[in-house]
């Protein structure tokens, strides 16, 4: 892929990272699958990030909706050594009542 269009590529998932943890929860695995491919992408990347941003587009009316339940639940998971460079990797998940209230996702060395 030529340097303008991986540039360009490289800025739209900045956007979409934005939203995905602002407003747009339902994009968190897509974009936490293109964030990893900011630094070489290719033509397929590409193709995917067209494919979310069509998502993005016929999904406008969906809103981020908060709705009290019977308190907080929390998931933690995490993986030891499953990346090629032996690095871990965790993961930590928190609603409240029928909304995501908090998600984060790390790798460890």
């Amino acid at each position: 892929m030529d340097e303008d269009k991986a540039q360009l590529f490289h800025h739209l998932v900045a956007k979409l990272l934005y939203l995905s943890r602002r407003s747009r929860q339902d994009i968190q695995t897509a974009v936490a699958f293109l964030c990893t491919r900011v630094q070489s992408p290719d033509t397929d990347d590409y193709k995917k990030l067209a494919k979310d941003m069509k998502y993005q587009c016929n999904t406008r009316h969906i809103m981020l909706t908060m709705e009290a339940g019977n308190g907080p639940k929390w998931w933690v998971d995490s993986s030891y050594a499953v990346h090629p460079d032996m690095r871990s990797h965790s993961g930590i998940f928190m609603t409240l009542g029928k909304c995501t209230a908090y998600a984060a996702s790390t790798n460890r060395s």
